[in-house]
């Protein structure tokens, strides 16, 4: 667990080589054999097995923040294809953590900030602010303290209750609505654990519908630099490895944040939040650790970033972003700001995109259906 934990942080903090070496945990052996099929580009299969359903799952490794990046990618194709509702689990159920159109990263539980632990790391931040941005209705669904009001089901109730909620919602929604649920781990497993069954599994058979369930967690491809690949049989059906086999309907084999290049091993996930920026030598950190974090002028410091990054003294890494408006700030030890400084990230061409532009575009994508 102390691993693990330590991987969590330096996964939020815009690392993903560092938390993959701290996890020291790898794919699992069947992987393999499961790679010796047919490769495919695995956002197209995705969208070629969604098409005819109403219900995609698909989970994530919260160590290695790849999987969301994947998301990123796949949300505006959905969102074209007609799916109208992203269900998070990381959402907190009484929607402190996105306000006013912006990702928090704390919300209040008793009167108290508590840290968002998952929504503080820059790319999933970023999945929020696309779900938001393409039109989908955001749903959250689960509540860690079912396991601890339930210690006597502990895994089962949580399974159970987040299958009830996406259940209520979905029969909420229009009869066209769509949903895509993003998950951690196991919950998009179908089967059962120990004797009970999984979220998706729970979810089928409260409502009779079949979600697609699509595993990013088990297996890795070889470095930072090889692309996020399935793998399919000779007759066309998604090759799984044997201890998947009946639990998801596809897979995707990620690429690993490790390598001969850095800045590939740590941008493995942060390079899909935009083009590389390079930070401004005031602002690297030359005598002790520091953070790097990029926010938009006029935000408030409990913002999400929109990048952040750890660095050592010496390490050379760009920052990726968007077109903009930018205030980068140094914190270290501490979390004290040592250094702020502003930067406008360009658009094509070198010309800076207005926010009435953005505005445009982003009511284009979200009509689309």
């Amino acid at each position: 667990m102390i691993n693990q934990g330590l991987a969590t942080q330096y996964a939020q903090l815009g690392r993903p080589d560092l938390a993959w070496v701290a996890w020291k945990r790898r794919g699992r052996k069947d992987c393999d054999e499961a790679a010796q099929g047919i490769a495919a580009d695995p956002l197209e299969t995705l969208l070629s097995r969604a098409r005819e359903r109403r219900v995609v799952m698909i989970n994530e490794n919260h160590i290695a923040p790849a999987s969301r990046a994947f998301w990123l990618a796949a949300l505006p194709r959905l969102r074209q294809m007609g799916f109208t509702h992203v269900a998070m689990e990381a959402l907190s159920m009484d929607g402190g953590d996105v306000k006013a159109g912006e990702v928090r990263e704390h919300w209040i539980l008793e009167g108290k900030p508590v840290f968002a632990p998952y929504l503080s790391e820059p790319t999933f931040a970023a999945v929020v602010r696309t779900t938001m941005a393409l039109g989908f209705d955001l749903v959250p669904y689960d509540d860690m303290d079912v396991m601890s009001n339930d210690p006597d089901l502990g895994t089962a109730s949580r399974e159970r209750v987040e299958a009830a909620r996406l259940a209520d919602s979905l029969a909420r929604m229009p009869p066209d609505g769509k949903l895509v649920v993003l998950a951690g781990w196991a919950h998009v497993d179908k089967g059962l654990h120990e004797g009970v069954p999984w979220m998706a599994e729970a979810f089928k058979q409260r409502t009779g519908i079949d979600p697609l369930t699509v595993d990013t967690t088990a297996c890795q491809r070889p470095d930072a630099a090889s692309p996020a690949t399935t793998y399919l049989n000779p007759d066309g059906s998604a090759r799984i490895t044997s201890s998947h086999v009946g639990r998801v309907d596809l897979q995707v084999h990620m690429p690993q944040a490790m390598g001969t290049d850095p800045v590939a091993a740590a941008s493995v996930s942060r390079r899909a939040l935009g083009q590389p920026v390079a930070i401004p030598p005031a602002l690297v950190p030359k005598d002790g650790d520091g953070v790097v974090e990029a926010r938009k002028p006029g935000q408030a410091a409990d913002t999400a970033p929109y990048d952040r990054l750890f660095l050592r003294p010496g390490e050379v890494l760009p920052l990726y972003l968007p077109p903009g408006r930018y205030v980068l700030t140094l914190r270290g030890d501490g979390g004290g700001i040592l250094a702020t400084a502003p930067i406008t990230v360009p658009g094509p061409s070198g010309r800076q995109v207005s926010a009435t532009e953005l505005s445009q575009a982003t009511n284009r994508v979200a009509r689309t259906r």
